[in-house]
């Protein structure tokens, strides 16, 4: 036997019901980043599985980055939203620059997304 080879950690086997109770009972907290966006540090927290579903259905690139400063901005330390529906406008017009991206990258280390692999899919989306 390969001594490389990590031995699988045992493990006590749960229940169906013992594993819905740990899973199911109590929502795990989303984490959250600090971030300075134009001079102003806000919190962006890690979305929820329906508002990545929800963006998801929206066709248009604006409207979804839009959607995720809306939902995805608090004030630091609480759980109020910093923007409303009614500053999509104001949002649009921001200049696209270094703090537009740190917030994308933020988002994307909150997600779990790996922006170099998905721009490296873009360049060559018949790679892989």
């Amino acid at each position: 036997m390969n001594k490389a080879v990590a031995k699988k950690k045992e493990v006590p086997a749960l229940t169906r019901d013992q594993l819905r109770a740990a899973l199911i009972s109590n929502t795990p907290e989303a984490e959250s980043i600090a971030v300075t966006l134009f001079g102003v540090e806000i919190d962006l927290r890690q979305p929820s599985l329906a508002s990545i579903m929800k963006a998801r259905e929206q066709g248009d690139a604006a409207t979804r980055a839009v959607d995720m400063i809306i939902e995805y901005a608090y004030v630091p330390g609480t759980d109020e939203h910093i923007f409303e529906d009614t500053d999509r406008d104001r949002i649009l017009k921001w200049p696209f620059g270094k703090d537009l991206t740190v917030l994308n990258k933020a988002v994307a280390d909150l997600t779990g997304v790996d922006l170099d692999a998905a721009e490296a899919a873009l360049q060559d989306p018949l790679a892989g």
